[in-house]
């Protein structure tokens, strides 16, 4: 299992302390959002399990089971929407007692480690300091300062810094071995060095929401109001999937008004730059900006999404027929 360049310091540093002994039982691994964090656990994890000399190989069962994160001894938490909660902390304590099923160390990964209240902080804080023989614990948080100082001060932090721009392609370029130049280069911009972003910023349905964006945009400027009405009131859409919709508009918005002030776009070519700025002024563009974070809000609070949809399409229209 390859882990991408920018992590290659921490995974050292890792490997150095499990060849001498001296490996921590517990880690805070602190990065913002998309960083790896996951994925240097789970790199973590495969050495400490992998059944091979040269560890982590990649290759074993072990390592394979870590990878595709079915590991019997690979324990996660925290990865849904929810907190984990004191009950779940008083299940992990318990797991920890148990003799591992596969190798020869249990691994506990807690993601969001951000979100827990401090009952919860305080419930682990006895097993994170002193977990029982062969038991390593892992906590994933944007920031550590999140965490109880008590919990703070019995881990090792590992922080996780953005990934080199040239690592980063060539990472997304084994990730996406069909996409163009052009895309990745966009994606790297785009995600200010966090592979999680970049990853986002290129699967299909991220990529079909700008193409939908650029739909909406096009449509406005062309001044047919009620297509435009009918595009946005389409029965596809539903509350959930507009929200990220409206933020791909947002941000395309925001890309063209940023090229109109003299900035360099990161989501338009130069051929949408050119099509689109000859038909908007920044007055239009930032005026389009204001009704669609407007309807946005109506739509989180619950709005009636027909209504809501409608409201934007006469406000983007009004907007592109303000041109002066």
């Amino acid at each position: 299992m390859e882990l991408s360049r920018s992590l290659a310091p921490e995974r050292a540093d890792f490997l150095r302390r499990l060849q001498n002994g001296t490996c921590s039982h517990g880690f805070i691994v602190e990065g913002p959002k998309g960083s790896g964090k996951r994925e240097f656990a789970l790199w973590c994890a495969s050495a400490l399990l992998c059944q091979s000399e040269n560890k982590p190989c990649g290759l074993c069962r072990s390592c394979r089971m870590v990878q595709g994160g079915h590991h019997p001894d690979v324990h996660f938490y925290g990865e849904g929407d929810k907190a984990i909660s004191v009950d779940e902390v008083r299940g992990l304590i318990k797991e920890t007692g148990w003799i591992p099923t596969d190798g020869e160390k249990n691994v506990f990964i807690l993601a969001n480690a951000q979100r827990m209240q401090p009952p919860a902080q305080n419930a682990l804080l006895k097993v994170f300091e002193e977990p029982p023989a062969g038991e390593v614990i892992f906590l994933l948080t944007d920031s550590r300062r999140s965490l109880l100082p008590t919990v703070r001060s019995r881990g090792q932090t590992v922080r996780l810094s953005p990934m080199e721009p040239k690592a980063l392609e060539a990472r997304l370029k084994l990730m996406f071995p069909r996409g163009s130049h052009e895309e990745l280069a966009a994606a790297v911009t785009y995600s200010r060095g966090s592979l999680g972003e970049a990853e986002a910023f290129l699967k299909r349905d991220a990529v079909m929401r700008r193409e939908n964006a650029k739909e909406w945009l096009s449509v406005a400027l062309d001044g047919d109001k009620y297509r435009l009405i009918g595009l946005l009131t389409a029965s596809k859409h539903k509350r959930d999937t507009l929200l990220p919709l409206l933020d791909a508009f947002l941000q395309l918005l925001s890309d063209l008004l940023l090229a109109k002030s003299g900035g360099k776009a990161v989501l338009l070519s130069a051929e949408d730059l050119e099509f689109y700025g000859a038909r908007a002024t920044k007055r239009v563009i930032a005026a389009m900006c204001d009704v669609t974070v407007n309807c946005r809000e109506s739509l989180e609070s619950n709005g009636n999404v027909t209504a809501v949809m409608t409201r934007l399409a006469t406000g983007l229209w009004s907007a592109a027929n303000e041109r002066a």
